[in-house]
């Protein structure tokens, strides 16, 4: 009996210290399970707190052989959480906002003049609740997330880059809605590349990775200049900060949401959908009538 005891010990002490070899070891950022790990918390943290990212860009105006001229300045950010479930897979849960920004005063606007119409039209604000996904276990078969986990690994750097073609049945459709809709299809593109430490990446404990990141896209107008399907294209381009709370956030973006939508400085705690859009916002407000027509 004392030799069995002794032997269960043993074996005890080695599982135990095998565990902790295993939970001590550095995820390899070129093998596709880590890769796909470091990747989630990247977007999130995993220990299902609220992360929130930000973004400044500035947006151009893009004419048939003209110069594209930039019009606006859009602030915004969103408010996510990862939310683990008992598959290994995550539930990532968000809303966000964005707001517009003149290019010479700094301060955000509710009411723009439009050079091609020249006309003065009301903003509408981006207020989109919720934008969530469903994100597979790492290593799960016919993972369509597995190619957004691939780093390119620079020295102390590392970049992971998102490039998402869009193309879907616009929600403002253009016999319904001639003034707001670009098309029967929305097309658009996002292209994202965040920047984190090798390090930080690599950490096998860590839930959560801090990042700075760019943004572009190139969409159609916006409803709300009311150029419907005027020949052109918007670009935009800007960059932004992951943080864990609501204020570490600018003062200016606080401030602003706080008055107008004070459910946004938090991020949603179940999954919902489908997901909202400045187009399906936009109509919404339309049906509801609930569009400005004095932009003060």
């Amino acid at each position: 009996m004392q030799f069995k005891k002794l032997v269960f010990i043993v074996a005890l002490s080695t599982l135990s210290s095998y565990s902790q070899a295993e939970q001590s070891k550095k995820l390899d950022l070129s093998d596709s399970v880590d890769s796909y790990k470091a990747m989630l918390r990247v977007v999130g943290n995993l220990d299902g707190s609220a992360v929130f990212k930000d973004w400044d860009a500035t947006i151009m105006m893009v004419l048939p052989g003209e110069k594209p001229k930039p019009i606006l300045r859009t602030i915004g950010y969103n408010a996510g959480r990862m939310i683990a479930k008992e598959d290994g897979s995550y539930e990532w849960v968000t809303r966000e906002v964005s707001y517009y920004v003149d290019l010479k005063t700094g301060e955000i606007i509710n009411q723009w003049h439009n050079p091609i119409s020249n006309k003065t039209v009301c903003i509408l604000d981006v207020v989109n609740d919720p934008v969530s996904n469903a994100f597979p276990s790492p290593g799960s078969k016919n993972n369509h997330f597995a190619a957004f986990s691939q780093f390119d690994v620079m020295g102390n750097v590392a970049a992971l880059r998102w490039d998402v073609p869009l193309k879907y049945p616009n929600a403002l459709q253009p016999k319904d809605h001639p003034a707001e809709s670009t098309g029967e299809n929305y097309v658009a593109s996002e292209h994202f590349i965040f920047f984190a430490n090798t390090e930080d990446l690599e950490q096998p404990k860590s839930t959560s990775t801090n990042t700075h990141y760019s943004w572009a896209r190139t969409g159609p107008w916006l409803p709300w200049m009311e150029l419907g399907q005027t020949e052109g294209y918007l670009i935009y381009s800007g960059h932004g900060n992951k943080y864990h709370s609501f204020d570490e956030l600018s003062s200016q973006l606080k401030d602003y949401t706080l008055k107008h939508y004070p459910t946004f400085t938090d991020a949603p705690t179940s999954f919902y959908q489908p997901n909202e859009t400045s187009w399906t916002y936009y109509l919404k407000q339309k049906k509801a009538g609930k569009l400005k027509t004095n932009c003060n």
